[in-house]
């Protein structure tokens, strides 16, 4: 593990973040009951399943089928490690922090000074993160640096401990419905459907690792609900009202995570297909931005 890395501290928090690696989060404690517990996985340690325990994803949130879209009758193809492109083009490349305090930091990254991605427009990107007594915010914006408009999306993929002091997860998350996936790979193959009675988390619902779970839901209005009730330790997920999309992904393993985004798995062909899917169009010079907040109640 690298030595590049921050570490932003509060009365009840600690971040570790590493900017060589898109201002990666590689860890994050909270204080309860005069303890510190990991509220996502050490990837300080070594952790075989995961290399980050929160990251961005930009310019677009998740995946595009076969890294390929159009936009304005043009085609692009994105390069790609996988079959499709994934969780977006800046997350594994080094940030240049602009401002840092014991409590906050901000980065960005400019293609104009910091090279050429897989990405077809010029971007400026920033990010950054802060944290008071009991909430850790982060905000993220996104410019379109070109001369044509381009599609855009972004969001957070934080991974959260299954077990923490012993307890178990119980989530609420009011969201309306869910994009189909006929084929079982994360990419939508239709506009969104009502929710079937194994992803109502619409009121607490134990988080069972026996249960798999890897869906993009649509309509959602936070703020989501994450609870360790054994343990007395809960935290509200608060969003920008753009974050309208979540993924929720429960493997049977130590963690499971929540993803606050504001476009859908594949959004940019569902896009094309009419379907709203929370894609904006960025015209040149023009920006988006998105926020999360963790709260915590207890």
């Amino acid at each position: 593990m690298s030595s590049n890395y921050i570490d932003l501290a509060s009365e009840r928090w600690r971040l570790r973040l590493q900017p060589s690696m898109g201002l990666q989060t590689l860890s994050c404690k909270i204080l309860h009951a005069k303890q510190w517990h990991d509220l996502m996985p050490d990837c300080t340690v070594d952790n075989p399943a995961l290399n980050a325990s929160n990251f961005h994803m930009l310019p677009y949130s998740n995946r595009i089928r076969d890294a390929r879209f159009s936009h304005e009758q043009q085609d692009y193809v994105l390069d790609h490690t996988d079959e499709h492109a994934i969780h977006g083009a800046l997350r594994k490349l080094a940030w240049r922090v602009s401002e840092q305090s014991g409590h906050s930091v901000s980065a960005e990254f400019d293609t104009r000074r910091d090279g050429a991605i897989t990405w077809p427009w010029p971007i400026h990107a920033t990010l950054s993160y802060s944290l008071e007594q009991n909430s850790l915010t982060s905000d993220m914006t996104l410019t379109n640096l070109g001369t044509t408009s381009m599609p855009a999306g972004m969001g957070w993929h934080p991974y959260f401990c299954r077990q923490i002091a012993g307890a178990e997860p119980s989530l609420t998350i009011p969201v309306e419905g869910v994009y189909p996936d006929t084929d079982g790979d994360c990419l939508p193959t239709g506009a969104a459907i009502a929710l079937p009675k194994a992803l109502q988390f619409t009121a607490p619902r134990h988080l069972d690792a026996a249960q798999r779970i890897d869906h993009c839901l649509s309509g959602f209005k936070g703020p989501a609900t994450l609870t360790w009730p054994d343990a007395g330790i809960a935290l509200h997920m608060h969003t920008s009202e753009n974050c309208g999309h979540l993924v929720l992904y429960n493997p049977d393993d130590a963690f499971f995570a929540v993803e606050p985004v504001t476009n859908a798995n594949d959004g940019f062909n569902l896009q094309n297909r009419d379907i709203d899917a929370g894609v904006v169009v960025l015209q040149p010079g023009q920006s988006m931005s998105a926020q999360m907040r963790l709260e915590l109640l207890a």
